[in-house]
């Protein structure tokens, strides 16, 4: 199986990465993938309560 261009790129200089404070109430988490064979993703976002917009 050959990887795109642009998969290869992010293997190779990953964005986007961190973590938010899970502790902040305007932060939510998710978590998808399956943790017996180690393909976990956690996904996360937070809000703006006033707006109710995403902003990171």
């Amino acid at each position: 199986m050959a990887y795109s261009e642009k998969v290869i790129d992010h293997y190779k200089e990953p964005r986007n990465v961190g973590s938010l404070d899970k502790n902040n109430t305007n932060v939510g988490t998710g978590l998808v993938g399956a943790p017996e064979c180690g393909d976990v993703m956690k996904l996360q976002i937070q809000v703006n309560p006033e707006t109710n917009e995403i902003v990171d």
